[in-house]
């Protein structure tokens, strides 16, 4: 366990420790964002396929019908690209998978993901990918002594557990005398 310890040094030389997310944390994440994707994608395909085409266009025997599906590729590739730039860069390194595991992307310095170093991990994900179910990111966060994948170690960012705060309890014991 101490092996997954993170320590980042501040600029004020403050040591600041994390927990660096391992393969399983990571892997259940991505399969809840996964299946979250797909989900839109799903919805999104039904609806092109059953409002705009009315179904009856899908052989294609018009050639407008052609449009609503290259659109739909298009919006799916956005859709799988997109969904983990802008949200891990707009919710401060976390996804939906992320923030219901407990982990999220930080920057190798401590601070929060910047727009670049998300749009770098995440772009590199095309190539964690390779050369099929995310074999390449499988081995490099296996391997790799603080987890990271190559999006992390090109993109200087690491995943790590939130650290959860204990909220206090007010204690509501006040006896009431009749």
């Amino acid at each position: 366990m101490n092996q997954e310890q993170v320590d980042i040094k501040t600029p004020e030389y403050v040591s600041v420790q994390f927990q660096s997310a391992g393969l399983g944390s990571r892997s259940l994440a991505f399969m809840i964002d996964t299946l979250l994707i797909m989900i839109i994608q799903f919805v999104l395909a039904l609806f092109v396929f059953y409002v705009v085409l009315d179904w009856g266009n899908v052989f294609f025997t018009d050639s407008l019908a052609t449009w609503p599906i290259a659109l739909l590729v298009v919006f799916i590739f956005l859709l799988n690209f997109g969904y983990f730039f802008i949200y891990e860069f707009v919710s401060g390194g976390r996804t939906l998978g992320k923030s219901l595991i407990g982990i999220r992307v930080i920057q190798e310095n401590g601070h929060s993901i910047t727009l670049l170093s998300s749009f770098i991990r995440n772009l590199l994900r095309l190539v964690d990918q390779l050369p099929g179910a995310y074999f390449l990111g499988i081995v490099f966060i296996f391997f790799h002594p603080k987890h990271k994948r190559l999006g992390d170690i090109v993109g200087g960012t690491i995943v790590v557990h939130e650290r959860r705060t204990k909220k206090k309890r007010k204690n509501n014991h006040q006896s009431i005398k009749k």
